[in-house]
């Protein structure tokens, strides 16, 4: 059985998601006969290639939020990540376009690496390099 994910690397919902549906596909009696596919998705294809911005005054002037209804729904997020053993750290996320992170997931599914090379950058925007930028 062949299944396709259709995902954005920026997207905490896809993250979520993954985890979820490799919770499930874990408990998968036939789990060896799947072969999954990761396409590409992006959230804002017309976002510039060059310069990024900030994620939360995107979500705010996107979706008409106040400061304080994008802080509640960042903490929604971490809550539900959270409980399928994700930790997110949201305050101060760059978002961008994502183009050429879709390419290198591309190119590592030549080389059957696309779920490794999709779980290291849904880690890394979403946890490591927010925790990094604390320092």
């Amino acid at each position: 059985m062949r299944i396709d994910i259709w995902s954005d690397l920026v997207c905490p919902w896809c993250y979520v998601g993954k985890r979820r549906f490799e919770n499930a596909l874990a408990r998968f009696d036939n789990r060896a006969e799947v072969e999954i596919v990761h396409r590409s998705f992006q959230l804002n294809p017309a976002a510039p290639r060059d310069r990024t911005s900030n994620r939360r005054e995107m979500l705010m002037q996107k979706y008409r939020l106040s400061p304080t209804q994008a802080v509640e729904m960042d903490a929604r997020m971490t809550q539900t990540a959270a409980r399928e053993g994700l930790e997110f750290h949201l305050e101060g996320t760059l978002t961008g376009n994502t183009f050429d992170a879709h390419q290198l997931v591309h190119l590592a599914h030549a080389h059957g690496l696309q779920d490794a090379v999709i779980e290291r950058f849904y880690r890394a925007y979403f946890d490591v390099l927010q925790e990094v930028g604390r320092r």
